[in-house]
């Protein structure tokens, strides 16, 4: 057995016929080992003995019936010989009863259905395994609405296996710009209703769930690291609820500003009402404001007016329409007005109770 790996790993082509014959004299010797069968098979297989390969991968099977690692390779071995009628049950098999095999068992009952997913669902069988894989490799083609659709088939969405999918589904929708699909992914994904996104909402308006100074989620409030300016949460005066969010600036230099700023999903075309209050005793010539981006583009489409010193909450709105080709907008906290490396600004800014609405 130790010759026969050694010479099939040379790549010398009068080797791979000496690897076949000690793998011969292994069965030979072992011949109630399954996985001797199996090595026999690929070898057979190298050289060109094709129904040898099957013969032995066969009689792997007769010995171990239930093992997935020999119905995969018995059932992939078919497959490539158009065998699919017997082939392809084993690969389900061994899909289901090992998680490992389930992508390239999706992948391969795609091709063997000519991408029907209805087909190929039904022959891995409709399991959280099998939706998970039709969702992972769908994504990875690039038909995220099919993709989405599988997963939201799975009967538990943030489980130990299926958490980490939901999280790269939500990070592949976001790079195509379906922000909607990353929406409602995250949705069944956050424990806590403050922390769930909905289309046309923002989440954490009134930041009573908190804020995270670094990792995030995409939906959630975004504040860029640095020192200045001073940012987190504050009990007093709020304009509802228990928090509000304080900005505090000692700034002199331009490059002195952390960005806040949050994504949130929308209805391509509509017409939606952004709202913030905010007080502030801020002094500076810059203009501080709240701006509405295409996430689609990142070109702006609306801002407020500029967030002028206010010691009583202060509301301000601006009207705005999402663009017909995206679902997705970022809002975002904006410094206007600073030339050159100097921007003086001093005093606190508090903001609370920020929304939109579809009108």
């Amino acid at each position: 057995f130790s010759a026969a790996r050694l010479f099939e790993k040379t790549f010398d082509s009068g080797d791979l016929a000496r690897s076949l014959s000690e793998y011969e004299m292994t069965v030979a010797l072992s011949p109630a080992n399954f996985m001797t069968w199996v090595d026999l098979g690929k070898a057979r297989n190298l050289n060109g003995d094709v129904e040898g390969s099957l013969a032995a991968y066969k009689l792997a099977l007769e010995l171990a019936p239930n093992y997935a690692a020999v119905q995969w390779v018995y059932g992939n071995a078919l497959i490539r010989q158009g065998e699919t009628d017997t082939g392809f049950p084993l690969i389900a098999k061994a899909a289901a009863s090992n998680s490992d095999y389930a992508q390239p068992a999706a992948l391969t009952a795609l091709q063997i259905f000519d991408g029907d997913i209805e087909q190929a669902r039904r022959g891995l069988g409709d399991t959280d395994v099998t939706n998970a894989a039709l969702a992972a490799v769908l994504s990875g083609q690039g038909h995220f609405d099919e993709a989405f659709n599988a997963w939201s088939k799975l009967t538990v969405a943030d489980g130990p296996k299926t958490k980490p999918l939901g999280e790269t589904l939500i990070e592949k929708f976001a790079a195509a710009k379906r922000f909607q699909l990353a929406a409602r992914v995250a949705s069944r994904l956050r424990t806590s209703d403050a922390e769930k996104p909905e289309i046309g909402r923002i989440t954490n308006g009134g930041f009573e769930g908190g804020v995270k100074l670094r990792n995030a989620g995409l939906f959630e409030w975004q504040i860029a690291e640095g020192t200045q300016p001073e940012i987190g949460l504050s009990e007093g005066q709020t304009h509802e609820g228990k928090h509000c969010l304080l900005i505090m600036f000692r700034t002199f230099e331009t490059a002195a500003f952390r960005s806040i700023s949050q994504t949130a999903a929308v209805d391509r075309g509509a017409e939606y009402e952004f709202e913030v209050y905010y007080r502030s005793d801020v002094k500076t010539s810059a203009a501080l404001k709240w701006e509405i981006v295409d996430a689609m583009t990142t070109v702006p489409i609306a801002g407020t007016p500029p967030m002028t010193p206010a010691p009583d909450w202060t509301v301000l709105h601006v009207r705005f329409t999402v663009p017909a080709d995206s679902d997705g907008i970022i809002i975002r906290l904006v410094r206007e007005g600073c030339s050159g490396p100097s921007c003086p600004v001093n005093g606190n800014l508090s903001v609370d109770d920020i929304s939109i609405r579809r009108l």
